[in-house]
């Protein structure tokens, strides 16, 4: 087990915001599976995506403060899975995206079957630096075009951009070829946190032990601590992330 508890950067927590739970109940059902797993603290990330989840970052902070006041035991931080956007930095400057804990990295999610342009997703990614934010882009593992060129995620790091993995893809529970890829990612050296990206208590639940355990005994416990611990816990600081 790691040294400290999981940090967990990519979990549908709050209920009735996106398809994550549908109530509170089953939001505390799922705080207590992820503290008995060993999570000490979960970013809630519900989907921005617009004419689909039309969330705001006033309506997301209501819905964290309402589930930290009922004191589950799990510190619950303020956070958003964006869909790609051209004006990203524009709707930060206008305080209207929340960015992860309210400090500087940004979670981002990619179409799952294309990508925009390069050029296109490089000049985002280089304008949000500009403005001192880093851009975390959700399962890579999930994207078609990654998939068939990780070369992209290399190209994109130099650009500024960094990249989280879903536990369950690396324990297999997405399939193999998902799972290769994700090992593939780490591997490379391409990925800079593992979270849960947690749906629900059953069919994605918030479990990180076993992912964990799975890295830890294929890359050893340093990588481990720092996809999982180090890194994490780096993001909601708004400290730099740590590179292998």
């Amino acid at each position: 087990m790691p040294n400290s508890g999981f940090i967990d950067i990519h979990c549908h927590i709050l209920p009735g915001l996106d398809e994550g739970p549908s109530c509170s109940a089953e939001a505390a059902r799922m705080l207590r599976m992820a503290r008995e797993n060993g999570t000490a603290g979960i970013v809630a990330t519900p989907h921005i995506l617009d004419g689909v989840f039309n969330n705001t970052k006033v309506t997301i902070a209501k819905s964290v403060d309402e589930l930290n006041a009922l004191n589950y035991g799990i510190q619950v931080y303020i956070g958003a899975e964006v869909r790609i956007s051209r004006n990203l930095r524009e709707r930060i400057s206008r305080d209207t995206l929340p960015l992860l804990n309210n400090k500087n990295f940004l979670l981002l999610e990619l179409p799952a079957y294309l990508l925009p342009p390069l050029p296109e997703l490089e000049k985002i990614i280089t304008d949000l630096r500009m403005s001192q934010i880093t851009p975390i882009i959700a399962h890579p593992e999930r994207n078609m075009p990654i998939l068939r060129d990780l070369s992209i995620m290399e190209r994109l790091i130099r650009c500024g951009a960094a990249f989280q993995v879903t536990s369950m893809s690396i324990t297999g529970e997405s399939g193999r070829r998902i799972q290769k890829a994700a090992l593939d990612m780490i591997q490379k050296g391409y990925v800079h946190a593992v979270a849960s990206d947690a749906h629900d208590a059953t069919n994605r639940p918030p479990v990180l032990s076993h992912a964990y355990t799975a890295i830890a005994n294929k890359f050893g416990s340093v990588e481990a601590q720092r996809l999982f611990c180090d890194n994490p816990l780096k993001i909601i600081s708004g400290s730099d992330i740590v590179c292998r």
